[in-house]
């Protein structure tokens, strides 16, 4: 009898190690030496295997391991995955990664999971970190530095890090040009972000946020700087905010600038006036991944020529 039992023990042992292996918990054979430890940016130690089965949740994320030439071991992406374009087409859907559902990413089988930093909600980030599937949380600071930090640590994470120092080298060489250009170009307008409009109310991006970052870069200032966040803004206070151009993202562009065009006191701030409001696609524009310093540049000379005429 004890005979039997132990072999049931030992039996039980190797079938649950099967079904790890089968659902990416553990190596397969051959794997052990490419397992590796990494320190997450919530510092968090993560052992991660050879991974085949990515789940991405951020654009950044998804951008850059296509840049890596790694798609084929991306099996799902969120909906900020938007570049290149094909990732939408090619990869499962996840939904929008401020709201992603732990179930949904785990039906995939994911044997890595890489997640921004502020992906939610923090329940569903909680759930995933829980499930035995190693997470990866990436650092989503709005910074040069933390573009080429993310970069070099996705290349280390997909063992691409050759591919990761020549993307590091383009992302730097554009930021140099970047910054010439905005010594040759003393321009310091005053720009508004608007997210969207909530009963004919824009809400507009102040401090610490994505849009106030790349709004600096591209040498101007941002108008709502003296708020904290997303915000909305009242007639009165968007007529003292003063914008000389309005920005929006392409996705809701049209009517965003619709309603702001009919509100009076739009009407009365530089922008409205001159109608200067420009919009550029939402991810380029706020992801801060490998395409921002060009997104940034391009970004100054709408700003620049904004409400002049053609």
């Amino acid at each position: 009898m004890k005979q039997d039992s132990a072999l049931s023990r030992r039996w039980l042992g190797l079938s649950l190690i099967a079904m790890s292996v089968t659902a990416g918990l553990l190596p397969k054979t051959g794997e052990a030496a490419s397992v590796r430890t990494i320190t997450d940016c919530r510092g968090r130690r993560v052992v991660i295997p050879a991974a085949q089965r990515i789940a991405c949740i951020g654009g950044t994320i998804t951008e850059t391991l296509y840049a890596f030439r790694r798609s084929r071991n991306i099996i799902g992406v969120d909906l900020t995955s938007t570049w290149p374009e094909q990732a939408q087409r090619e990869k499962k859907n996840l939904g929008y990664m401020r709201a992603i559902s732990a179930e949904g990413v785990l039906s995939l089988r994911p044997d890595l999971i890489l997640a921004m930093n502020d992906s939610g909600p923090a329940a569903a980030m909680d759930q995933l970190a829980a499930s035995g599937v190693p997470v990866v949380f990436v650092d989503a600071t709005h910074s040069p530095e933390a573009i080429e930090g993310r970069t070099r640590f996705l290349a280390e994470i997909v063992g691409a890090e050759a591919a990761g120092e020549h993307l590091c080298t383009t992302i730097s060489d554009q930021f140099q040009k970047l910054a010439l250009w905005r010594d040759a170009h003393p321009q310091r307008r005053r720009v508004l972000f608007v997210m969207r409009m909530t009963n004919n109310r824009p809400m507009a991006a102040g401090a610490g946020t994505a849009a106030d970052a790349v709004i600096g870069l591209a040498g101007a200032i941002n108008a709502g700087a003296a708020m904290q966040g997303y915000k909305i803004v009242d007639q009165e206070n968007l007529v003292a905010l003063c914008p000389d151009v309005i920005l929006t993202m392409q996705q809701s562009g049209d009517a965003i600038r619709d309603e702001l065009l009919a509100d009076p006191g739009f009407q009365l701030t530089p922008a409205g006036k001159k109608r200067a409001i420009i919009a550029m696609e939402g991810e380029r524009l706020l992801g801060f991944g490998p395409r921002t310093p060009q997104a940034a540049l391009d970004l100054a000379r709408l700003i620049e020529t904004a409400g002049h005429p053609a």
